[in-house]
Parts: structure tokens; C-alpha cells; sequence
């Protein structure tokens, strides 16, 4: 009974190392640019996803647009509808609500199907795409023009379309 005792516990710290130890694998825990969804966000305590599969994602270089920027065109026709174009498109780049993104840097974002207009929002770019395939990260949060309260906003999509 003696020997248990002592063995015991050296086994089950052995175990735990090993186990503990096998589990990390020098593996930071989830990836930086790691999404579980192309859009997400929370409106009113409802959340609201898309997957990269029904999301489409274009860059447009700077010399399309009077306002000369890159600008970011992201949108699913499935419902509810998201519609976001934004001439905010550098890197930690933050921005609201535009009248017109072609002419001045801001955004615009349209979801009418559940009253989402983006006048009150902020938008950060987390991470600046240039290319197809790339992945863009833009967070966005606040209130809209009818009091809606948007939380936990994500575009986090890879580019389709570079123009």
C-alpha cells in the first residue's frame, strides 16, 4: 500500500505532463485569422451569420472611384440581404457611415431585411486585403438610426473578385 502511495502520484503527474503537454502541441490556440463565419453579427440580441459560401467579396483598385482609395464591395443576396462598400480600407483604418463612398472615405452598409442601416456604426479594418483570396477582417458595432443595437459585427471573408 505504501508503494501505491507514492507511485500514484508520480504516475498521475506523468499522465497530466503528457497529456497536457500532447494537447498544445505549440499550437497557439485558435488561429488570428480564424472565423467561424464570412459575415456575423449581433443585432438586438439576435445573431445573424453568413458562410464563405453565399458571400461574394471584390476589391476595386483606386482608380475606379472619384475618391481614389481601394474599396472593399462585400454582399449576400441570402436573407437577410448584406450589402457593404467601403473606401476605409487600410489597414486599422476606422470609419462610419457615408453618404456616398465613392466621393468620401467611409463606408455604406445596407440590410434593409432586418432595418440595418449603418449611420451610427463603426467600422474597423482588422485586416487589409490586396488580393484574391486574401482575407479581410472589418468589425463593426453601435446603434442604427432606429435604435437597433449591433454587436459583435465581423466581415471576415476571402476575396473573390480583384477588379
Amino acid at each position: 500500500m505504501k508503494t501505491l502511495k507514492k507511485i500514484l502520484p508520480i504516475t498521475l503527474l506523468i499522465i497530466s505532463i503528457i497529456f497536457i503537454g500532447s494537447s498544445c502541441n505549440g499550437d497557439d490556440g485558435p488561429k488570428k485569422d480564424k472565423c467561424d463565419f464570412a459575415i456575423s453579427y449581433t443585432i438586438d440580441g439576435v445573431e445573424v451569420t453568413h458562410t464563405e459560401s453565399v458571400v461574394t467579396s471584390e476589391i476595386w483598385p483606386g482608380d475606379n472611384y472619384p475618391i481614389n482609395r481601394k474599396v472593399y464591395d462585400i454582399w449576400t443576396d441570402e436573407t437577410p440581404m448584406f450589402n457593404f462598400h467601403t473606401s476605409a480600407s487600410a489597414q486599422d483604418e476606422t470609419s462610419g457611415h457615408v453618404g456616398n463612398w465613392q466621393n468620401e472615405v467611409g463606408t455604406t452598409l445596407l440590410n434593409n431585411a432586418v432595418g440595418l442601416k449603418s449611420n451610427n456604426l463603426t467600422f474597423k479594418i482588422l485586416k487589409e486585403a490586396n488580393d484574391i483570396n486574401d482575407l479581410v477582417k472589418i468589425s463593426f458595432s453601435g446603434t442604427t438610426t432606429d435604435g437597433k443595437v449591433v454587436e459583435n459585427g465581423l466581415i471576415c471573408t476571402y476575396i473573390d473578385i480583384k477588379h
